[in-house]
């Protein structure tokens, strides 16, 4: 049976949202990013590729400038891409059907698809950081390096206390206090909704750290979805940093959900301090790959930069 022309783009209305998830859910490279509830909430005009009745699909995150389509990552949304892993030759129609459609791409796929598939593209490979939490905490402690551990220690010494409790508009509204450079304020509307609808189904955990003062310094949100943690977003305060609240965090996460098969995603970072943090805990590295294609009209296409 040919499979040419078997892909379908099908605008937000359009698409059948159980058969979606159903199809996202079972794939080998699931995340939380490609469900339907999330879409919603992170970019409420995203459409589709789709092939066959949902065998394999690919969320389309739409923006609109100057009358023009083009397809951009959102704000808490590291990876895309299509679902499940199809083979090469499928990729490769996905791929085309974007560059037909679309004048600007920059987007990000997932681990699972293949970069050949993709070589209409600029193509920039970028680095995850995952940590299944599959063996007891201890073994798991016994792989963190000798700096993480010192600052675990140095949290406990500070009386540094993780616990549960805060909600979405408290997070948030902590968060922008402990932001040192301009952010979107879009980004925070978007935060505070994701964290709110995650919490409300029970996927959502916010882990607070708090000084001795009894002052909450350092939070952590993680999404959970299947077998899979995302470390979401987190900040720390001045007095955080100093007493290493962040560590006490993730260490507790990784106390709490040791043995349980559940894979813990950094999110990864190009930032070399950050990197080392997720490192530090004996995180692996995975790649996914940022694509670019910039076929804007002059002077459109002078305004559309390569940010990745």
């Amino acid at each position: 049976m040919s499979r040419k022309g078997a892909i379908k783009h099908l605008a937000n209305q359009e698409i059948n949202y159980e058969k979606w998830d159903l199809c996202i859910q079972d794939a080998e490279n699931r995340n939380v990013y490609a469900l339907s509830w999330y879409l919603d909430v992170i970019c409420p005009q995203w459409e589709a590729l789709v092939f066959g009745n949902y065998e394999w699909v690919m969320p389309l995150s739409i923006g609109k400038k100057f009358g023009i389509k083009y397809l951009f990552q959102p704000f808490f949304a590291q990876q895309l891409g299509i679902f499940p892993a199809p083979p090469v030759s499928i990729q490769e129609q996905f791929a085309q059907a974007i560059y037909e459609r679309f004048r600007f791409v920059q987007i990000q796929v997932n681990a699972k698809n293949t970069p050949a598939a993709f070589n209409s593209f600029a193509i920039t490979s970028k680095e995850n950081h995952v940590l299944p939490l599959m063996d007891s905490y201890p073994v798991l402690a016994s792989q963190f390096s000798k700096h993480t551990k010192r600052n675990i220690v140095k949290a406990r010494k500070n009386n540094v206390q993780v616990v549960r409790g805060l909600n979405a508009h408290e997070f948030v509204n902590l968060k922008k206090q402990c932001v040192e450079v301009p952010v979107d304020p879009t980004s925070f509307v978007t935060l505070e909704r994701v964290i709110a609808r995650a919490q409300m189904q029970g996927t959502g955990i916010i882990m607070a750290a708090y000084s001795s003062a009894n002052e909450v310094c350092s939070a952590a949100f993680f999404l959970r979805s299947r077998n899979r943690a995302v470390y979401l977003n987190a900040f720390s305060t001045e007095e955080g940093r100093k007493v290493s609240a962040m560590y006490a965090i993730v260490d507790a996460f990784i106390q709490e959900f040791a043995d349980t098969g559940l894979m813990l995603d950094f999110e990864g970072s190009s930032v070399e301090g950050v990197a080392r943090f997720y490192k530090g805990f004996g995180s692996a590295t995975e790649t996914y790959y940022h694509l670019y294609l910039n076929r804007l009209p002059f002077p459109l296409n002078l305004l559309k930069r390569n940010n990745a």
